[in-house]
């Protein structure tokens, strides 16, 4: 495709993000969801047309979600995680051996996840004080193995087979429409 071919379906896929996102204002209870979903956008242009395409759409969207989603833990998600991992995890599967691979990934979720739970204390108001003091003194613990027993979930389960998925099914449409 030609580089204004490109812009046209990143700015397409961009727009699609960034509706999901700002779809949470209306669906709050997939908050998690819709960020991830957003995510899942990025395999399509990863797979047509390279990391550092898909590294723009993620910027654009995270950019413009900023100012345009209500909901600012929805685009902390999706700026601090969901956005830019799809192309995180091409990258890594396409340059490290399987064991290093999965370090790594863990790795930097565990580092995503507490920084976003940090940020999410200063600047968002997470507050534990509506929890027993009990729970609330390990409830960062409890939330953050489920959040790795999900993180593996979604990494095995949902970003593998969206690729196989768009690739199986879909990607010969996408190619006659937009090439």
């Amino acid at each position: 495709m030609t580089t204004s071919k490109n812009l046209a379906v990143c700015g397409i896929f961009t727009g699609l993000s960034l509706a999901l996102l700002y779809l949470v204002s209306f669906i709050p209870t997939l908050d998690l969801a819709l960020p991830a979903a957003a995510g899942l956008l990025l395999i399509v242009i990863v797979l047509e047309l390279g990391r550092g395409w898909a590294f723009g759409v993620f910027a654009a969207c995270a950019a413009v979600a900023f100012f345009v989603v209500p909901n600012k833990s929805v685009t902390l998600y999706y700026a601090g995680f969901f956005g830019y991992y799809p192309i995180l995890k091409s990258f890594l599967e396409q340059k490290l051996p399987r064991v290093p691979e999965w370090i790594v990934k863990i790795l930097f979720f565990n580092a995503a996840i507490i920084g976003m739970y940090f940020l999410a204390l200063k600047f968002l108001g997470l507050d534990m004080g509506g929890f027993p003091p009990n729970l609330a003194r390990y409830l960062p613990l409890i939330l953050l193995v489920l959040a790795n027993v999900t993180f593996l979930i979604y990494d095995i389960m949902v970003i593998d087979r969206v690729a196989i998925l768009y690739n199986k099914r879909l990607q010969a449409k996408f190619r006659r429409f937009f090439h």
